[in-house]
């Protein structure tokens, strides 16, 4: 008789889990955003006539983007450490029998044409 074919599957996140899981997502799309709206509400003003606003406004945007890459690789690491580490546990459970089965029947010929 053939040994039982075991399946190894992941438990569902707990909650604190799920709300790990979207908060980092929720966190990639706020720098994503923030960064995007930084260079979208800076641009007119870099191209004003006035070149104190446009030196203004420049270094306001520097700071920003500089302030936001800073911030989001630390996140993406905090964040995704959290993420790691509330998976759900790996489990082995066996394999029902019809999925067992048709493991182990070789395949049709002919294939698909």
């Amino acid at each position: 008789m053939a040994e039982p074919v075991l399946l190894e599957v992941r438990e569902r996140r707990s909650r604190f889990g799920r709300v790990v899981k979207w908060s980092f997502w929720g966190f990639q799309l706020l720098m994503l955003l923030g960064s995007l709206g930084t260079c979208a509400a800076v641009t007119p003003f870099l191209a004003g006539p006035d070149p104190e606003v446009a030196i203004g406004a420049g270094m306001f945007g520097a700071m920003a983007i500089g302030t936001l890459w800073t911030l989001w690789p630390l996140g993406t690491v905090v964040l995704g450490l959290l993420l790691l580490l509330t998976r759900g546990r790996k489990r082995l459970i066996q394999a029902p029998p019809e999925a067992s089965a048709a493991r182990a029947s070789p395949p049709e010929a002919g294939g698909r044409g």
